[in-house]
């Protein structure tokens, strides 16, 4: 689905002057990968019949992962966007299980 008809990119042009805040779209691959990525809580959306990608576990392996469903996205950008912001704030405490990746540090003597 590597076009402009993904549903995400309409939601994401009203996001962008409608809010919520911190919701962004995530182009990767020539359009072959897309997702709609909320910086707090650390939640992203994945439309269902997009392939499931690699991506989403190297680049937002600490995101909460929400699948929308073609139902969840045939009744306009409005009501999608109604419906992620009802998950956010239902998810709005979400805090990732694992923890934060650390630096990796030389440890050898000089």
């Amino acid at each position: 689905m590597a076009t402009q008809d993904h549903p995400f990119y309409e939601i994401a042009d009203l996001a962008a002057t409608d809010g919520p805040e911190g919701l962004a779209l995530k182009v990767e691959r020539g359009g072959d990968y897309v997702r709609l990525v909320n910086a707090q809580p650390q939640i992203f959306f994945k439309y269902k019949p997009d392939p499931v990608d690699s991506l989403d576990r190297t680049q937002l392996d600490r995101f909460k992962r929400l699948t929308l469903s073609q139902e969840d996205c045939t009744d306009g950008p409005e009501v999608t966007l109604d419906l992620i912001r009802s998950l956010l704030v239902k998810f709005e405490d979400y805090q990732s299980p694992q923890p934060a990746a650390q630096p990796k540090t030389d440890i050898r003597k000089k």
